[in-house]
């Protein structure tokens, strides 16, 4: 017991200060993303461009997601943890993924160019990928919508961004 003692007495303010570090590294980097997304907001308002909700959305999840990516690995950094390994491995377990999830990414980068081009929003009647219905809902992967019987259709983005899609306006 009494070596455990004299380790801490000489290792614990370090270990403490490095805890400390980190902590306020991830409350700085917190405070960051609430500054960065309202700052975010703020220029999208101001700007001469049309930005829809689900666009605005999409831009402060990428904010948040990605100022805290940042501010987690300067915070393991801080607690003495080895980035470029770290780093590294994430690169490929990224490409793996990637692989492995070709069809949903493919969903992905439809549902982006339908976040930017923003051919119809919530509410609108649409027809697209065969179906139609009032639009519910949509994320990066699909979009929801409402058919007149009342039944709820899921369509993955790749097939609507591939096709036709015919936009009757407001429900």
């Amino acid at each position: 017991m009494s070596n455990f003692v004299y380790w801490f007495a000489g290792q614990g303010p370090q270990i403490g200060l490095r805890i400390g570090g980190a902590v306020l590294i991830l409350f700085g980097g917190w405070l960051l993303g609430l500054i960065a997304v309202r700052l975010a907001g703020r220029l999208m308002d101001f700007s001469k461009l049309e930005f829809s909700k689900l666009l605005r959305q999409f831009i402060f999840k990428l904010i948040r997601w990605g100022i805290g990516g940042i501010v987690l690995i300067m915070a393991l950094g801080q607690l003495g943890v080895e980035i470029g390994p770290l780093i590294a491995g994430l690169g490929v377990t990224g490409f793996i993924l990637g692989f492995a999830m070709q069809q949903t990414l493919s969903n992905f980068a439809a549902g982006f160019m339908l976040l930017l081009y923003h051919p119809y929003n919530v509410g609108d009647e649409i027809e697209a990928a065969g179906a139609s219905g009032i639009v519910e809902g949509m994320n990066l992967v699909n979009t929801t919508l409402q058919t007149e019987e009342g039944t709820i259709i899921t369509i993955p983005n790749g097939k609507i961004w591939g096709g036709v899609i015919k936009n009757r306006g407001r429900g």
